[in-house]
């Protein structure tokens, strides 16, 4: 699942890897809402979050990954490819708050939306999306992806580290199959 994607005007996507540590701790030096990675998905993270999140997302496992949306060296966003089955995965993005509203997810969720069709062979591609997440909601549709269902109480808002006592919220699910079609890069 390793991927380098030139997308034009200096940017480019990879797959970001426990070589990145540093690039994760500057990225979301200014994040005050939940980032992208995991085990705890919240930023700012210090190097020993970044390097614990890039391990989880190890591209070599074959199942996750992670990718960067890098200019000019410096990370500006990345995403997340879950496989969860032998025809589909979940796509997951964040942007740097300074970053945002840019197209920059656009370019991203579009270009790793064909690679991963293309070159992994996955018919279908989702995300998972707060109802109350209107720019997601709209990028989205932008990126070609179609909506699917809302699953009540799906989604985990890591309020609180114990998830018998955290809070959940509902998800919508859009999708994009190797039948819709293909998003622009």
């Amino acid at each position: 699942m390793i991927a380098d994607i030139d997308l034009g005007k200096g940017l480019r996507l990879r797959t970001l890897t426990a070589h990145d540590v540093a690039l994760v701790v500057e990225a979301t030096g200014a994040e005050t809402a939940h980032a992208l990675w995991g085990p705890r998905p919240a930023g700012p993270y210090t190097p020993r979050d970044a390097r614990a999140a890039l391990n989880a997302w190890d591209p070599d496992a074959g199942r996750q990954a992670s990718y960067g949306l890098l200019k000019n060296d410096r990370l500006l966003g990345a995403l997340g490819l879950m496989i969860d089955g032998p025809h589909s995965a979940e796509l997951a993005y964040w942007v740097r708050p300074e970053s945002r509203r840019q197209g920059l997810a656009l370019r991203g969720i579009n270009a790793l939306t064909c690679w991963t069709h293309d070159e992994l062979g996955l018919d279908r591609i989702w995300l998972e999306i707060n109802p109350v997440n209107t720019p997601s909601l709209r990028l989205a549709d932008r990126a070609g992806y179609q909506y699917e269902q809302r699953l009540p109480h799906h989604c985990r808002t890591w309020t609180n580290p114990d998830p018998e006592h955290d809070t959940w919220h509902d998800c919508m699910i859009w999708a994009h199959t190797n039948s819709t079609t293909p998003p622009p890069i």
